[in-house]
């Protein structure tokens, strides 16, 4: 067996299988493209660098052809927090539909589609079945994966009837699918060959750049953040799936930490009380539950949960969460308390209460409450409290979103969407607040992607 080297770039040429033996001029006009947008290539290669090991060694265990190792290059930029109009989330775009019948779910506390190790299995999954649907033929599945299975059948049954070839270069798709597949051969050719293309690839070893632990039990992601002495952008970086502070409170989860940084962890998971890794547990109510039922399984009183949820009576709703003190012990906290610290910021020039909460992981609601504004309008200089996580503080979650205009949309239900304030999205598209949106109108959103 030869040996395994020790550049992931070789190891990726190793593995194409989709390319074809000629260039076709649509791939060789986005090979031109690239070229002429070095910073284009920069970025997403610097964005890769954490994933891409793990997707092509995934990719090569599946047996599957390893230029689809820079399909997220092409879905997302390789940015695991990317949000399209469409809603498609993660690396690999998953839209809701999709993702729930690929086994991804979603709900307050996680979503699956930016979890990099689950969607990328999940990808896996849906690009052999596609690659199986087409005949094995990797063009045209990758074109079912861009625009839907349905729509390239249709395309294909028009080309039968009409006599004509029905591979992917002949069949009539939507412009966004024709580039999609250049876009990833174009790639792959820079790839095999960047000295004849004259670009220049990073550095990049074929080994793993993170490690997995396994988490059974709810656990403080800032404790994680504390003990294992990473950065909160890190952590984020590698686990941007988790949409509050804490893991869901059932289940088992993974923990994506730097190669190397996951020892501490390890002990703590070993060695400590799982109740002590989080300071309240938090409880979906089910159908059925009782209060004290839940009050009972936690081994605490009534009156405290009560308390605890600022409850005036027994009645509860499925869904409700409620916040479970720790067998009783320990201050009741307040459901607040999940921001663990508070700030005092100064209002530059530029900024906006949409702009302050996406810095720093909060809702506009939350600064509005803390510093009893009655408008959104800050004046430069102004001290602002701001309450925020601890550890996830300096991460950079903020995402440029061209949102598509619904019927029935207005600029109040798409600010309450998206925690923004109608005076930003007027700022941000130059618009009145009183214009009439159209249906399929574009808005540029400045979005918090751990909040959608």
């Amino acid at each position: 067996m030869a040996a395994v080297p020790d550049d992931l770039w070789q190891h990726i040429r190793s593995g194409y299988n989709l390319s074809p033996a000629q260039m076709h001029e649509t791939v060789a006009k986005q090979i031109s493209w690239y070229q002429r947008n070095p910073n284009y290539l920069k970025t997403v290669f610097g964005r890769a660098e954490p994933f891409i090991f793990y997707v092509t060694d995934e990719l090569d265990k599946a047996g599957l052809p390893l230029e689809l190792a820079l399909l997220p290059i092409v879905e997302s930029t390789y940015d695991p927090l990317a949000y399209s109009h469409s809603h498609a989330v993660g690396l690999w775009q998953f839209i809701p539909s999709t993702a729930r019948s690929l086994g991804l779910h979603r709900d307050r506390w996680y979503d699956g589609r930016r979890d990099v190790v689950l969607s990328t299995q999940a990808a896996i999954k849906y690009l052999k079945y596609l690659h199986r649907r087409f005949d094995n033929d990797w063009l045209l599945a990758l074109a079912a994966y861009n625009s839907g299975e349905g729509n390239v059948r249709k395309s294909m049954a028009r080309n039968r009837k009409l006599g004509k070839p029905v591979d992917f270069w002949s069949i009539k798709l939507p412009r966004e699918t024709r580039n999609y597949v250049p876009q990833l051969l174009a790639l792959a050719a820079l790839i095999e060959k960047p000295e004849e293309y004259k670009i220049e690839l990073p550095s990049i070893k074929d080994s793993a750049y993170f490690e997995m632990v396994e988490i059974k039990s709810q656990i403080d992601l800032n404790k994680i953040v504390e003990i294992s002495n990473i950065k909160g952008e890190d952590f984020t970086k590698l686990n941007p799936a988790y949409r509050r502070s804490i893991t869901p409170p059932r289940g088992s989860y993974n923990i994506l930490l730097p190669l190397g940084s996951a020892e501490p962890l390890r002990e703590l998971l070993a060695t400590t009380d799982p109740r002590s890794w989080v300071p309240y547990t938090e409880y979906s109510v089910a159908s059925g539950d009782t209060l004290s039922e839940i009050a009972q399984r936690f081994k605490i009183s009534t009156a405290q949960l009560k308390v605890r949820n600022n409850m005036g009576s027994d009645r509860l709703r499925i869904g409700q969460v409620l916040y479970i003190p720790q067998s009783g012990k320990g201050p009741l906290l307040s459901s607040a308390d999940e921001a663990t610290q508070k700030s005092v910021y100064s209002v530059q020039r530029g900024d906006s209460l949409s702009t302050i909460a996406l810095r720093f992981k909060t809702s506009t609601a939350s600064l509005r409450q803390s510093n009893n504004l009655s408008t959104d309008v800050l004046q430069i200089g102004q001290k602002l409290v701001v309450k925020h996580s601890a550890a996830i503080i300096n991460t950079d979650n903020t995402r440029r979103l061209s949102y598509r205009v619904r019927r029935g949309d207005s600029l109040y239900l798409i600010a309450e969407k998206f925690d923004l304030s109608i005076r930003d999205i007027t700022r941000w598209n130059k618009i009145s607040r009183h214009e009439y949106l159209q249906p399929g109108q574009r808005l540029t959103l400045f979005i918090n992607a751990l909040r959608i």
